[in-house]
């Protein structure tokens, strides 16, 4: 598969019914998706051997705790500065954008108390690094899971209707929980027997706690695809202000876009933080002259375009977006350096 060469229609559809539910059966995707479940499973085996494609396993937003740090960098150092921070467990997203802070990582943290650890103890400052500046995270009114749309709406209804009952109260996640959590992050497909032979228990007892864990919110699966081969070239960084009354609604509407890959409160001179999919240039400015008519009372303080991913979610990335290794995301990490 050439690094320009986009998705076809089919891979589109098997990632897009994924991203719905990343662990459904090939013969529940076969069925709705109308394609064999071993064509499937071999196309999705292709997606995952070139990096074009990948399952990660996340804390529900409920869990979401943690910061953006943005660093300062000595010129021509940025890649260096990125890399560092991407073997970091808890330095979840790395990208390097433009403007005066070079470098972003989203950090992830169990608790506010692990994320001030984290911040205080467990970056690395080095000589290249000339200047930081950090964001807690308040609220994440989403962009954790999202969708490409490719299905129509019979085909993603019958998808969600595999996933049964509605998610429940998220609570804190357990000893044991946290061990399949971790046992998840390289491959959100894992197969009860291997996650069992992981965990040294049954496959039985790994699927009876994981639906558990699914049913109740306390995680979630994502499906991700190297970005430009489904139609999105670059990413934006934007900090707004927006009136604190108006804060969760605002949050609300822009997590629902089809382009947010991230929208969150944050204590920071600006209170909302938004990451978005782009497919050009001229994307960015009709996101813009969207806030601007339909949000009059949002400020876009600071707008920065993705120059380069180093890190999604635990993927470490290439310059066309593809995984090239993992270091899953740990929330509960102790801070290195």
């Amino acid at each position: 598969m050439d690094s320009d060469t986009l998705l076809d229609e089919t891979d589109l559809a098997l990632v897009d019914a994924l991203q719905v539910s990343p662990r459904a059966s090939w013969a529940k995707l076969g069925e709705v998706l109308g394609v064999a479940p071993v064509t499937l499973a071999r196309r999705w085996q292709r997606l995952v051997d070139t990096g074009a494609a990948w399952i990660s396993v996340a804390g529900s937003d409920a869990h979401s705790r943690g910061a953006i740090v943005e660093f300062v960098c000595a010129p021509g150092t940025e890649m260096t500065v990125a890399a560092e921070l991407a073997r970091l467990p808890y330095a979840s997203t790395v990208g390097i954008t433009t403007g005066d802070y070079h470098v972003y990582a989203n950090i992830v943290a169990s608790t506010l108390t692990a994320t001030t650890k984290i911040l205080l103890q467990g970056l690395p400052l080095s000589p290249h690094v000339l200047r930081t500046r950090s964001h807690v995270f308040g609220s994440l009114f989403g962009g954790m899971v999202w969708r490409l749309g490719v299905m129509n709406k019979s085909q993603t209804q019958q998808i969600r209707e595999a996933l049964g009952p509605p998610q429940h109260e998220a609570r804190p996640l357990g000893v044991l929980d946290r061990a399949l959590f971790l046992a998840l992050g390289h491959d959100g497909r894992r197969t009860y027997t291997e996650l069992a032979e992981a965990l040294d228990t049954t496959p039985k007892a790994v699927q009876r706690r994981l639906n558990r864990l699914e049913r109740n919110g306390d995680i979630a699966f994502r499906c991700d695809v190297a970005r430009a081969l489904a139609g999105w070239h670059t990413m934006a960084l934007l900090w707004l202000t927006v009136p604190d009354a108006e804060l969760r609604t605002v949050g609300n509407r822009i997590a629902g876009w089809a382009e947010t890959r991230m929208c969150a409160a944050v204590a920071s001179p600006t209170n909302l933080v938004v990451i978005l999919n782009l497919r050009s240039f001229e994307h960015l400015e009709e996101i813009l002259l969207r806030m601007a008519t339909g949000m009059p009372g949002v400020t876009v303080t600071e707008r920065r375009l993705v120059l380069r991913q180093v890190k999604i979610y635990g993927r470490l990335v290439d310059e066309d977006g593809r995984s090239t290794g993992v270091v899953p995301p740990d929330p509960w990490a102790e801070p290195q350096r």
